[in-house]
C-alpha cells in the first residue's frame, strides 16, 4: 500500500484543509469593508551634504524631484539616505499618519503647512527606544492635527536595507483596530508557528531524525524574522534595548543554511540523485562562509546578499521539489504544497505592493498566512517521509525475521537431519542421547534399554560390498519399525528404536510388558534376512538394562548396555546387564591409562625370537614383540592391552614406540657388526593413519646404519579387513625398501587373488597348521601352504617349531626358515646378544 492509499495520507489531508478555511473565514471576517483612502503621489529626492537638513532642502526645485511609481513603495537596497516628501489632503478630524515598515533604522517625520512653516517633527526609527515613540503602536505613527488645507510631509528616510517609505493615512480609530487585528493576526500565526516547531522537535527528540531540527531552527528563524519585521519584538521583547534589533540581518542567512541542511537531511535515505543535492551542499558551505565573514562584511552586504541567497535556496528547493514530482518520488508531493504555499504568500505580497492587489488584511497578511501553511504542508511532508522509513523499517524487519524464520527452518530440517541416519531413516545415536536426557529430567521414568548387534555385519559388507550392506540396514530397519507399530498400541512413547552404527541398535521398552515384548522381538530378529534373494544371517546379540535398577541415570542406560554386549561373543545370545560387566569395563580403562603411563615413561620392552634360515644354517632375521610388566599387575600378555589400544586408538602411539626402539636395536647390531632383518608386527589400522606412515617411511630411509631392510609383519585376518587406501599403504611402504610379512597364514579366510595382488615378499606359516599335521601324521594342508607360498615366490617362514618331530616334517616341507621354542623362545635385547654370540659358535644341528 502506497503513502497517498494509506490512512494516514487522508486524514493529514483533511487537516490541511480545515485549517486553511478556518483561516480564510477568520480573515475574511477581519476585513474591512472599505479600502484605506491612498494618499498623493510620493516624490524623492537623495540626501547629500547639501541637503541633509529639511531647510536645505525644502526650496528645491520640483523637477529635481523625482516621482516614486505608484507601483512601487520600495528603492531597494540603497546605502545612502533619501528624503520623501508628498502632500496630505485636508481633513476635518485628527487622522492618524502610519509609516508601515517598522523595520527602519532612522526616521525623520516633518509636517508642513502650505507656507512651509514647520508644524510638527519628529524622530523615529527601530534603533531608537520604543518608548519614546509618539503613539506606542507597531508600525511609526504620528498624528496629523485636523487642518482645512493641505499639508506637506517631509520624511527622511536612512535604513541598512531597503529603503521605503509605505505611508497609510486613516483615522484614530480604523488606526487602532488595524493594530489590535495586526497584533492578533501575528500572534495567531506565530502561535502556529511554535506549536508545529515544538511539535518537530519533540520529534525529532523521539526519532532523531536531521530533518526535524532543521525544520525547528528554518522556522523559529522565519517567526522570528517576521515578528521582527512587524514590530512585535521591539515592542514586546526589548522595548528598551534598540540595538538588539539585527534578527533580520542575520536571519535569512541563517534560515538558508537551515533549508539547505532540512533538504539535504529530508532526502538522504532516499532514492535522489547526488547531482540534485549538491546545489544545497554549495549553498550551505556558502552560507557558513557569510556567516564566519559578516563581521567584516558589514549589515547592508549581509543583508543584502542573505536576501538573495534566501530566493536562490527558494527556487532550489521548489525546482527540486517540482523535479522529484515529476519523477513520481514518493516524499515530493507535500513538499511542493509547502514551497508553493510559501512562495504564493510572497508573490501576494510583492503584488500588494506594487499596487496591483488591494490593501486589505488579507493581501498584508498573505505571508504570514503562506508560511503558517507552508509550515503545516512541511510536516505533513516530514510525516509522511516517518511513515515511509517507518514502513521501510518494518518491511526490512519482515525480510530479515522472513530470513530468520527461513534460517530457522534450515536449521530445524539440518538439527532433525543431524539427528536421523540417513540410511535407516531412523533416529541415531545423538536422538538417543537426548532422549535419555529427557527421560532424566521427567520424573517417575522407568524403562528397559535393549541393544541389539550384528556380529556378522562386517563380514557381509566385506563380502557383498557397501551397497548390499546398505540394504541389509534397509530391510533390518523395516523389520524394527513393524515390530515397533504392532506394539505401540498401549504405549505412546514406548517401544522406540535407534540407530547407534551400521551394525548396533538401541530400543526403549516399557516394563510393563517387557518380556513378552522382548522375546516378539526376538522372534522376528533372529530370523533369516532376505535381501536381493539372499538369506542372511546376521548373528544377532542382545544385552538389556533397567532404568532406574540398574542405574541411577537414564543416560547411563547406554554405556552399560555396551559394556554389557561385549560379552555377548555369542550369535543369539541375550545378556541382561550385571555391574561385573561394568567392572570389566572399568578395568579396560585402568588398563589403558596404565599403558598411556608406561609408554610416557618408557616402560614397555621389546623382546627378541631370532628366525633360522634353513638352506644357510644362519638367523637372519628376528621378529621383536612387545612385553609389558607392570609394577602391580605383574606381566601382561599383548592379547589383553593391543586389542584395547586398537579400540581407542593408541595403537598408534604403541607403533611409534615400537618404531623407534626397533630402530635403536638395529643400530646396535649394526654397530657390532650384526646384520639382521628386524620384524615388527603392526595393526590394520596403522595402515590408515597416513601421518604414521609417513614417519615409519621417514625414520626408515634417515636409519642409513644398515642395509637390511625392515620388516612389517600383518596377519591373514588384517589382510581380509584391508581396504583400498591400507593397500595403497602397502605399496608406498614396499616402494621405500620396508618389506612386508603375512603372518599367521592359515587362521584366516584370505583368497590367493587377493594375496597375489599385495605386496608381500615372505609368507608366516602359523603353528596350527604344523600341530594339525603333526597330529594327524598327514602333512598335506602343510605342504600345500608351502607350495603356495613358493608359487608366489615369498620367502616361506613357519611359525611355531617346538619339537624335532615338527622340525622334520619343515625340512621334508622345503621351507624356507623356522621359528619357534626349538631355536629360542622370545628374550631381551641383551640375552639375545650373548645367545646369538653362542650360537655362531655352537651353531643348530638337525638329527
Amino acid at each position: 500500500m502506497t503513502f497517498r492509499q494509506s490512512p494516514l495520507f487522508h486524514h493529514l489531508f483533511f487537516l490541511a484543509l480545515c485549517v486553511f478555511l478556518l483561516m480564510a473565514l477568520l480573515l475574511i471576517h477581519l476585513v474591512p469593508q472599505q479600502m484605506l483612502k491612498p494618499l498623493s503621489e510620493v516624490h524623492y529626492y537623495p540626501v547629500t551634504e547639501q541637503s541633509a537638513e529639511l531647510q536645505q532642502l525644502i526650496f528645491k526645485p520640483a523637477e529635481q524631484w523625482q516621482v516614486l511609481p505608484s507601483s512601487s513603495i520600495s528603492l531597494g537596497y540603497q546605502q545612502n539616505a533619501y528624503w520623501y516628501k508628498t502632500r496630505l489632503s485636508p481633513s476635518d478630524t485628527e487622522t492618524a499618519l502610519s509609516v508601515l515598515a517598522p523595520f527602519l533604522d532612522q526616521l525623520e517625520l516633518y509636517v508642513l503647512d502650505r507656507q512651509f512653516k514647520l508644524l510638527h517633527s519628529y524622530q523615529l526609527g527601530d534603533q531608537q527606544v520604543y518608548n519614546l515613540r509618539p503613539l506606542p503602536t507597531l508600525n511609526f505613527v504620528i498624528p496629523i492635527p485636523a487642518s482645512a488645507e493641505d499639508l506637506w510631509l517631509f520624511a527622511k528616510v536612512t535604513n541598512k536595507g531597503a529603503n521605503m517609505l509605505p505611508l497609510q493615512r486613516s483615522s484614530m480609530v480604523d488606526m487602532e483596530q488595524q493594530e489590535q487585528q495586526s497584533v492578533f493576526i501575528q500572534s495567531l500565526f506565530s502561535g502556529v508557528f511554535l506549536c508545529l516547531i515544538a511539535l518537530s522537535a519533540g520529534l525529532y527528540l523521539i526519532y532523531r531524525h536531521g530533518y526535524f531540527l532543521a525544520f525547528s531552527g528554518m522556522f523559529l528563524t522565519i517567526v522570528l524574522i517576521q515578528l521582527e519585521i512587524n514590530g512585535l519584538l521591539f515592542a514586546y521583547v526589548w522595548p528598551q534595548s534598540p540595538n538588539n534589533n539585527f534578527v533580520t540581518d542575520y536571519g535569512t542567512v541563517l534560515g538558508s543554511l537551515l533549508a539547505t541542511t532540512f533538504m539535504l537531511s529530508f532526502f538522504r535515505n532516499t532514492q535522489t540523485p547526488n547531482w540534485l543535492m549538491w546545489p544545497f551542499q554549495l549553498i550551505r558551505v556558502f552560507a557558513v562562509a557569510l556567516l564566519v565573514a559578516s563581521p567584516w562584511l558589514g549589515v547592508y552586504w549581509l543583508k543584502k546578499i542573505g536576501v538573495e541567497l534566501t530566493a536562490l535556496t527558494g527556487s532550489l528547493m521548489l525546482l527540486a521539489s517540482f523535479w522529484l514530482l515529476h519523477k513520481r518520488h514518493t516524499n515530493a508531493l507535500f513538499l511542493s504544497m509547502a514551497l508553493l504555499t510559501m512562495l504564493t504568500g510572497i508573490a501576494v505580497m510583492i503584488l500588494r505592493s506594487k499596487g496591483y492587489l488591494p490593501v486589505v488584511v488579507l493581501t498584508n497578511s498573505a505571508m504570514e498566512i503562506g508560511n503558517a501553511l507552508s509550515a503545516l504542508f512541511f510536516v505533513f511532508a516530514m510525516l509522511q517521509n516517518l511513515y515511509l522509513e517507518k514502513n521501510k523499517k518494518i518491511a526490512f524487519q519482515q525480510q530479515i525475521l522472513a530470513q530468520q524464520q527461513h534460517i530457522q527452518s534450515i536449521q530445524h530440517k539440518a538439527l532433525a537431519e543431524a539427528l536421523k541416519d540417513h540410511i535407516s531413516g531412523l533416529p541415531n545415536k545423538q536422538a538417543l542421547i537426548n532422549r535419555l536426557e529427557e527421560l532424566d529430567r521427567q520424573p517417575n521414568s522407568n524403562f528397559y534399554l535393549v541393544m541389539i548387534e550384528h556380529q556378522r555385519f562386517r563380514q557381509i559388507e566385506r563380502a557383498l560390498g557397501v551397497e548390499e550392506a546398505n540394504h541389509t540396514i534397509v530391510g533390518f530397519s523395516k523389520l524394527l519399525k513393524r515390530w515397533t507399530e504392532q506394539q505401540r498400541q498401549t504405549e505412546a512413547q514406548y517401544p522406540a528404536i535407534f540407530v547407534l552404527e551400521r551394525d548396533s541398535y538401541a530400543v526403549l521398552i516399557a516394563p510393563t510388558d517387557f518380556r513378552s515384548q522382548f522375546e516378539q522381538l526376538r522372534h522376528q530378529l533372529d530370523q533369516l534376512l532376505k535381501v536381493d534373494n539372499l538369506q542372511l544371517d546376521l548373528g544377532t546379540a542382545y544385552s538389556s538394562v533397567r532404568y532406574p535398577t540398574d542405574c541411577a541415570k537414564a543416560s547411563d542406560t547406554l554405556d552399560l548396555a555396551l559394556a554389557t554386549i561385549e560379552h555377548a561373543d555369542k550369535a543369539g545370545l541375550y545378556l541382561p546387564y550385571e555391574p561385573l560387566y561394568l567392572e570389566h569395563n572399568l578395568e579396560h580403562i585402568h588398563l589403558l591409562s596404565e599403558l598411556n603411563i608406561a609408554l610416557q615413561d618408557d616402560l614397555l620392552e621389546l623382546y627378541v625370537q631370532p628366525i633360522l634360515d634353513l638352506k644357510q644354517q644362519k638367523i637372519h632375521a628376528a621378529e621383536l614383540l612387545i612385553r609389558w610388566y607392570h609394577p602391580k599387575m605383574g606381566q601382561i600378555a599383548p592379547d589383553d592391552f593391543i586389542p584395547l589400544a586398537e579400540q581407542t586408538g593408541m595403537i598408534s602411539q604403541v607403533t611409534e614406540w615400537v618404531l623407534d626402539k626397533t630402530l635403536l636395536l638395529q643400530k646396535q647390531l649394526a654397530d657390532a657388526g650384526v646384520y639382521l632383518r628386524l620384524s615388527i608386527n603392526i595393526s590394520p589400522l596403522d595402515l590408515r593413519n597416513t601421518a604414521l606412515i609417513s614417519k615409519v617411511i621417514a625414520a626408515v630411509q634417515s636409519a642409513s646404519n644398515s642395509t637390511v631392510p625392515l620388516q612389517l609383519e600383518l596377519t591373514e585376518t588384517a589382510f581380509v579387513d584391508l581396504v583400498k587406501d591400507s593397500e595403497q599403504a602397502l605399496k608406498l611402504l614396499e616402494r621405500s625398501n620396508i618389506c612386508i610379512s603375512l603372518d599367521d597364514f592359515g587362521v584366516g579366510q584370505s583368497s590367493l587373488s587377493r594375496l597375489q595382488g599385495l605386496p608381500l615378499r615372505e609368507l608366516k606359516i602359523d603353528r596350527d597348521l604344523l600341530c594339525q599335521a603333526v597330529r594327524l601324521n598327514d602333512d598335506t594342508v602343510l605342504r600345500y601352504a608351502v607350495m603356495l607360498g613358493k608359487s608366489l615366490q615369498l620367502y616361506t617362514v613357519i611359525e611355531g617349531v617346538e619339537t624335532l618331530k615338527e622340525l622334520d616334517f619343515v625340512r621334508r616341507l622345503g621351507a624356507d626358515a623356522i621359528q619357534g621354542y626349538l631355536l629360542a623362545k622370545p628374550m631381551p635385547f641383551a640375552m639375545f646378544s650373548q645367545w646369538l654370540i653362542e650360537f655362531e659358535l655352537q651353531g643348530f644341528r638337525l638329527n
